[in-house]
């Protein structure tokens, strides 16, 4: 258990700040997103304590926090964040457009668009499209990452990046936003 202790303190110390980040840019609430900071941890311990092994902090990390974020949304609406989160289009194959690496599309945005500018219009995204967005180039997790911490396929991943890059260019181009 020595050594769990150590491996856990060395991922609080590594992960916390950028879990905060995360939830924080997912909430724009500061004292929640550090209340689910810290319950975030608090949950990875008792598993732990539970005998049971964490083999990667951080993706284990993001899903748990990411879990404790839908629950809170599920609090926060009447309407649940599963309904929200059934997209009426069907996941067609990506159109050849579509092909071009997001990175380069969404630095292309921030770049057009100044970077501090782009972060508070991600926040008027759809929560499943912000969610993925700040994973990808705010955190720096991979599409694979993401898959794994919002328990999706990383092709569903991919074409979520891709319209919600699509919706934030979309925002920031609008009138109200120039």
């Amino acid at each position: 258990m020595q050594d769990r202790g150590q491996e856990f303190k060395d991922a609080f110390e590594k992960h916390s700040d950028e879990l905060f980040r995360h939830a924080s840019l997912r909430l724009s609430n500061r004292e929640r997103a550090l209340d689910l900071t810290q319950e975030c941890f608090l949950k990875a311990w008792e598993y732990l304590r539970k005998g049971e092994v964490i083999r990667e902090y951080r993706p284990f990390l993001y899903r748990t926090l990411n879990n404790l974020i839908i629950d809170e949304y599920r609090k926060r609406k009447a309407v649940s964040l599963d309904a929200m989160l059934e997209e009426t289009e069907n996941t067609q194959a990506l159109e050849g457009n579509l092909l071009r690496d997001e990175a380069d599309v969404f630095e292309e945005v921030a770049t057009k668009y100044e970077g501090k500018r782009a972060l508070e219009v991600v926040s008027q995204l759809p929560e499943h499209y912000r969610a993925v967005i700040i994973m990808r180039y705010v955190d720096g997790l991979s599409p694979s990452e993401i898959a794994e911490c919002i328990d999706e396929s990383e092709n569903a991943v991919s074409v979520r990046l891709h319209r919600g890059v699509r919706k934030l260019r979309d925002l920031l181009a609008s009138p109200t936003h120039i």
